[in-house]
């Protein structure tokens, strides 16, 4: 008997292992997840390690919703589970971000046509006392070895061209949608003059600690990505950071994932 149950529970396991879902949905913490946490049907909690996984249905896709964490740690392992154990056919990375872009304002929705790590750079030499100047310092790019042979190299992670077209037809009234290059480092940017530099060095239009990260990671297994982020504080024009704004992010994602077909 305890034989039998034992080999019911692995079927049970590889069973959902198997598994496949239409959508992957990342938000690094609560408030960029409530909304979605509140519309997913037939929900399932599953833990692995440090994160947690939902399961369950929205409209017509079978979804797995991921509070990632923050930062890159998170967001990379996060990204990795999530495709090892549920098998996404697309990845959507949603929440909160700073701008870098001065245009770019409060509520304004940026769709990552690309997505860009601005954490990325090496310097050129520079003698003690010498002092730190970022005009010695030159953006650098991911590598990967995409055919397991040759390295590729990403400057950029470009967005999946079949979510961002559905995401530019979601009715959005808070703000602006704006196609744009979402940003990611470990990094929270107040000073204004760097900021302004990110922007023209590595053309990044906002700032968050994930995006970047997880479609990294989509990239070298071969799933799409989307970013989806809302200005939620600038620097240049309203610093206070807003919190809401993760659900209004949310809200918007619903939005899309309901319209899909």
């Amino acid at each position: 008997m305890r034989v039998l149950c034992a080999l019911l529970l692995i079927t049970i396991s590889a069973s959902a292992a198997t598994k496949k879902f239409d959508l992957l949905v990342q938000g690094a913490v609560d408030s960029e997840i409530q909304p979605l946490l509140k519309a997913l049907k037939d929900k399932k909690q599953i833990d692995i390690g440090a994160w947690t996984f939902w399961t369950g249905r929205i409209g017509k896709k079978s979804v797995v919703l991921s509070r990632t964490e923050m930062g890159p740690i998170n967001a990379a392992a996060a990204t990795m589970l999530a495709i090892e154990q549920f098998h996404p056919a697309s990845i959507i990375n949603q929440g909160t971000a700073g701008a870098h872009n001065p245009d770019f304002l409060i509520w304004d929705i940026v769709i990552g046509a690309q997505t860009t790590d601005y954490g990325a750079f090496k310097s050129d030499h520079g003698d003690a006392g010498a002092g730190t100047d970022p005009s010695r310092w030159k953006p650098m790019a991911h590598l990967m070895r995409l055919d397991n042979t040759h390295l590729t190299r990403f400057e950029h992670f470009q967005g999946d061209p079949n979510l961002l077209a559905a995401a530019k037809k979601v009715k959005y009234e808070r703000g602006a949608l704006r196609e744009g290059n979402i940003g990611s480092a470990y990094e929270f940017n107040k000073e204004i003059d760097h900021i302004l530099w990110l922007h023209k060095t590595y053309g990044t239009d906002s700032e968050d600690m994930e995006s970047a990260f997880a479609a990294g990671v989509g990239q070298g297994m071969k799933i799409p990505v989307l970013a989806i982020r809302i200005i939620s504080d600038s620097e240049m024009t309203h610093p206070k950071f807003e919190e809401i704004a993760g659900e209004y992010c949310a809200q918007f994602v619903l939005d899309l994932i309901r319209s899909l077909k």
